[in-house]
């Protein structure tokens, strides 16, 4: 493969030490290894090769393979999801966990400025979080697999559509030319609109005959009598929880550096 190239992959990773299966894209895997398996979408997850969407070394590894090669790499820390740094492990005061009415127990998942701890312990009314990620210092090993290399530019502009849309729910993406048309009701395009932008960009980096992305958005009857405006401007139908669910679920998709 070569810097750029829209492929699909499969792979299962796990801790070197204790052979720990962490991330997978196989639901089978995940299963045998007791992870949520019922929340999680299985099967090969499209990348773009080495444009620093996976770990270093899976990024590398990949740049040296084929379309139906399989590889066995052991990653060191480095490689992988970095070593530990003692600055990322903070003490903050429990007020602020009975603040945001959040448990202070040793184990809880917490987010403090868009960044996700655990807690180590608590002693008195200070609260030790550990911000590191949690594979952090780590040797991992990973088996991987390059199942698809999308060439074609119908195959292509599908793949980036389910890569950059992964819910049931989508925009209508519809090419006329030189031009692809992304369109949907508010709410649907408030979703995704993270993603708006970037699905644009993949789409004219990786399909050289498009020149550009239109995006619009339709007003429907029950969009306006549902309603409410933000500060920003953006019209939102209260589907807050269902758009936070979806972007984590793209944002911590299979085998991405967290």
């Amino acid at each position: 493969m070569k810097k750029g190239d829209l492929i699909s992959i499969a792979f299962t990773g796990k801790e070197a030490e204790s052979g720990t299966v962490f991330d997978t894209t196989d639901k089978e895997t995940a299963q045998k290894a007791g992870l949520d398996a019922a929340h999680r979408r299985y099967g090969a997850v499209t990348i773009i090769a080495g444009a620093g969407e996976l770990l270093p070394g899976i990024d590398a590894a990949l740049l040296e393979m084929k379309v139906g090669d399989k590889r066995h790499l052991t990653l060191e820390p480095e490689k992988a999801f970095g070593s530990r740094n003692a600055q990322l492990i903070k003490v903050l005061p429990l007020s602020d966990f009975k603040k945001h009415n959040v448990p202070a127990v040793p184990g809880t998942i917490v987010n403090a400025n868009d960044m996700m701890g655990k807690v180590q312990s608590v002693s008195g009314g200070r609260v030790r979080v550990d911000f590191n990620p949690e594979l952090a210092g780590k040797t991992v090993e990973y088996d991987i697999k390059i199942e698809k290399h999308f060439t074609e530019e119908k195959e292509q502009l599908d793949a980036l559509t389910e890569k950059m849309f992964p819910g049931d729910a989508r925009p209508t993406v519809k090419r006329d030319k030189d031009t692809v048309n992304v369109s949907g009701p508010i709410p649907l395009m408030t979703r995704y609109q993270r993603n708006l932008m970037v699905f644009s960009k993949l789409v004219i980096e990786s399909i050289p005959t498009v020149k550009k992305v239109n995006l619009s958005s339709e007003i429907q009857k029950q969009d306006v009598e549902n309603a409410h405006v933000h500060d920003d401007g953006t019209l939102h139908t209260g589907d807050h929880e269902h758009a936070e669910e979806e972007e984590h679920e793209h944002a911590h998709g299979h085998g991405h550096k967290h």
